[in-house]
């Protein structure tokens, strides 16, 4: 039995390291490990508590941000899939058009003239927007994981930091035994995010990479469909007479390192074409229709990049608009549960430590009503627990009346 005059320091941090220990032992806030090397010491629960909170908390924002990064890129699916329905738009009406060349079957004149090399023309477009196609949805997969990446570097950072602060503290600043620094080591090791930095930096190369490759298929699509267009609507070149670009031009195709030269200047071809053989009369419908769905495709082209570019930029630039929660799943609803418990338990423990240490004089029985007056106290951080930590109290008392 405890003696009523006892002021033993060991008898307090006792009462209160196995107060806590039962909190958490019933709440399971700490696996069987932890809860051992926590069974040490005062400041082993502590160090052990810290650590778990901030892990926590770590890993509570990485599910809510992989949950909520697929929501914000499941948002701009639209533009992909606008993107894929573009595509097989021309790849439907170059079939209409090979049907077409069936049905009138040029002679070799006629098909030299124009229809094969527009014929040509328009597959190898069709090869190049399609691999666009491909190149965009992938573009968008690397964008999701830097994202996601950096969402984790700063989730790991934020998390370091934090855990300095709480280390730096009363009970967490300086490890009294061989256990407590090892928990110590064991927990600032656990939080160095050198391997999300260096995810993250590979995540953007691999973006930037992809944006490049890219940039350049647009370009070569651009200068493609510049062929396809009236030579006096075209937008000038830097090799041209005029170096200035019209007013509604995009940048300049010299610039890009795709001369124009290299593909079948296909629209005076046919222009040429329908004076010499005035049978292919019968394609200039499908021709026509076909010169403006290359504008408009590479125009939409044009748009969908820039508004994903800007949806991007939106995202990293105000994560907070993208990655507040709508709703939480049952996993993460269950991890915040716990670390609302674990968040009221550490401030306890701080101020338990300097409860402890205070009226060096008074007996045990005194300082136990004093520690209930704590656990009661109104408007504390621990208000929440209080009574949970109320009735580990009375385990622990009934556990240390018996053995101490």
């Amino acid at each position: 039995m405890l003696n009523d005059k006892s002021t033993d320091p060991q008898h307090r941090e006792a009462l209160v390291s196995m107060t806590a220990l039962y909190f958490v032992e019933d709440n399971a806030l700490l696996g069987r490990e932890q809860l051992d090397d926590a069974k040490k010491s005062l400041q082993a629960l502590f160090l052990r508590t810290s650590g778990e909170e901030t892990l926590l908390r770590k890993l509570i924002e990485i599910l809510k941000i992989t949950k909520q990064i697929h929501q914000s890129f499941a948002s701009i699916s639209n533009v992909l899939s606008g993107i894929t329905r573009g595509v097989q738009t021309v790849d439907g009406k170059i079939a209409a058009y090979k049907q077409a060349l069936a049905t009138l079957s040029p002679n070799a004149e006629e098909n030299a003239a124009f229809a094969g090399p527009f014929l040509s023309f328009s597959q190898t477009l069709l090869q190049k927007i399609d691999a666009f196609d491909v190149n965009i949805q992938h573009y968008v997969e690397l964008k999701e994981t830097e994202a996601r990446y950096a969402s984790i570097y700063r989730i790991a950072m934020d998390a370091r930091e934090r855990l300095k602060l709480r280390l730096a503290g009363v009970l967490g600043n300086q490890a009294r035994s061989e256990v407590e620094s090892r928990i110590k080591q064991n927990i600032v090791s656990s939080f160095d995010y050198s391997e999300s930095e260096s995810n993250l930096q590979f995540a953007q190369r691999e973006a930037h990479n992809k944006a490049e490759e890219i940039l350049k298929q647009i370009e070569d699509i651009r200068a493609m469909c510049q062929m396809a267009k009236n030579p006096s609507m075209r937008e000038k070149s830097d090799d041209s007479s005029d170096n200035t670009p019209s007013s509604n031009s995009e940048v300049p195709v010299a610039k890009t390192g795709i001369p124009a030269t290299e593909y079948d200047d296909v629209f005076k071809l046919f222009a040429k074409a329908l004076r010499v053989h005035p049978r292919l009369l019968h394609l200039k419908d499908i021709v026509i229709e076909l010169f403006k769905l290359y504008q408009h495709s590479y125009g939409m082209f044009r748009l969908d990049c820039d508004r994903l570019n800007k949806a991007m930029e939106t995202m990293f630039d105000n994560s907070e608009a993208y990655f507040e929660a709508k709703e939480e799943d049952k996993d993460i609803r269950s991890k915040r549960e716990k670390l609302k418990m674990i968040e009221g338990l550490i401030p306890f423990l701080e101020r338990s430590a300097v409860t402890i240490i205070e009226n060096p004089q008074e007996t045990y029985a005194r300082f136990s009503r004093r520690l209930s007056d704590l656990i009661s106290e109104k408007k504390v951080v621990w208000t929440d627990i209080s009574e949970h930590l109320l009735r580990a109290k009375v385990q622990a008392e009934a556990e240390l009346s018996t053995r101490l």
